[in-house]
């Protein structure tokens, strides 16, 4: 069962993906101050990289720690990370934040937790010293620098830091001997209100070092600075993902990583092997011709009808009773392959606009189904998350809508159909408008790929 699958490494023996010496005994970086690790979706960014890491510096080092996220979902993450490590680690690191923005099992970690009882400055600083990780977001932190004056860090591990901006990070940087940054610039980009018109650089200086859009990260312009001089001791590619099947990674491979991913089991002999497996379901009686099709797919594009709707409109009933009744068939699917359906790790929809999260949850509704058991959010809420089938509903009704919908980088990659679709691990479906998504290159593409050459029906 893939979902119980750690991304990026089997259960009990995490795998350590092959790269240049990022890792080594006394810690991260080998002579280089900042280090850049690209990871791709699914690659075991945070659960094996960025916790392999941490152990390392613990174990062999008597450096402390400081690691820095940009959500809070991401900060959760990284402390479930650490917890896999064992032992003593709960009295190794603690957390700033807010109770209210930390999940139930990490809330003993919060720093105002940990001193509570503390009454003389004396404890406080030897809570602080006893505590060799730091773990907050970027913001929470910049609310507690004095903390840099009371305890000494030689090394910073900023995850999610293809979603930081270089304002936010650039002043940071200077005050460790030792970083690493791990993201990924062709998922979803740091989130800016302004339009290019105004975040456009002119000066000439500036361009020189990469410096051409305000709204790129400090680490996508680093990255594509190490690449250019060749500084590949300042660099690394995570290249193999223990996330999606083989033929769920193949669209995202070629037209968003050059085709550098590779699947576990294309190098590990006991690495995960349902990476390759076919699908064998027992199809329920009963089951219409298209459902059929749904279960014999990794992936499909499914053509629903225009509407006579509005060029901005967004909705789409009948994309929203599609994906319920999706919703239905996996459901019924799973429960007659004896497979345990877990709404949480099972499906996931993703849809563009909020008045077509509430359509599809009436859908759900007036299919019987609850629709609260099913997360149903924009692809923005879904990076870093994973679910066995995916279901996307594009909801556009004209070209315009359309041009909202993708968000292309400096690379020409579309980073928000790129996140929806490498959130699946068995299955992704695709619902939308024929005649307007093939108004763009990527999604004609997709649409030529799984709606002409599907299997089953």
């Amino acid at each position: 069962d893939p979902s119980s699958e750690k991304e990026g490494g089997r259960r009990g023996a995490p795998y350590v993906p092959s790269t240049p010496p990022l890792l080594f005994r006394g810690g991260v970086g080998g002579g280089v101050g900042g280090v850049i690790l690209w990871g791709p979706p699914g690659t075991g960014k945070t659960s094996v990289m960025l916790r392999n890491m941490a152990a390392d510096i613990l174990q062999n080092t008597k450096d402390n720690l400081l690691l820095l996220a940009y959500t809070n979902r991401a900060v959760d993450e990284i402390c479930e990370a650490l917890e896999t490590i064992g032992g003593d680690i709960r009295e190794q690191y603690f957390r700033i934040g807010g109770k209210h923005a930390t999940a139930e099992p990490y809330k003993a970690q919060l720093l105002s937790e940990k001193i509570s009882a503390v009454q003389t400055r004396a404890e406080l600083r030897a809570i602080l010293e006893h505590h060799r990780i730091v773990v907050s977001t970027v913001a929470s932190f910049g609310q507690s620098e004095g903390l840099l004056r009371l305890k000494k860090f030689q090394r910073l591990i900023v995850d999610e830091a293809s979603q930081i901006l270089e304002p936010q990070l650039i002043g940071l940087l200077t005050r460790f001997e030792n970083y690493v940054l791990i993201g990924d610039h062709r998922q979803l980009p740091a989130v800016t209100t302004q339009s290019q018109r105004n975040t456009r650089v002119v000066d000439a200086d500036l361009n020189a070092i990469g410096l051409t859009d305000l709204r790129d990260s400090y680490f996508e312009r680093m990255y594509h600075r190490y690449v250019s001089q060749q500084m590949t001791d300042a660099y690394a590619l995570l290249d193999r993902q223990g996330r999606m099947h083989a033929d769920i990674m193949a669209f995202p491979n070629k037209w968003f990583y050059e085709g550098h991913l590779k699947t576990l089991s294309d190098d590990e002999k006991d690495a995960p092997s349902y990476q390759h497996i076919g699908l064998q379901y027992k199809i329920p009686k009963k089951s219409s011709a298209e459902a059929k099709k749904w279960a014999s797919n990794r992936v499909l594009f499914v053509e629903v009808a225009a509407e006579n709707a509005l060029s901005g409109q967004k909705t789409h009933a009948g994309e929203a009773a599609k994906a319920a009744q999706m919703v239905a068939f996996f459901k019924q699917l799973y429960e007659h392959n004896g497979l345990p359906w877990q709404p949480t790790k099972s499906l996931g929809i993703i849809t563009p606009w909020r008045a077509q999260i509430a359509q599809i949850r009436l859908s759900l509704t007036e299919l019987g189904l609850d629709p609260d058991e099913i997360t149903i959010d924009t692809v923005e809420r879904y990076q870093g998350g994973a679910r066995d089938v995916i279901i996307i509903s594009t909801c556009v009704h004209s070209a315009m809508q359309l041009g909202n919908l993708v968000s292309l980088s400096s690379e020409g990659v579309d980073r928000k159909l790129n996140v929806a679709l490498t959130r699946a691990r068995q299955h992704v479906l695709l619902l939308g408008n024929e005649e307007i998504l093939n108004k763009d290159p990527r999604y004609a593409a997709f649409i030529q790929e799984y709606l002409h050459n599907q299997k089953g029906g």
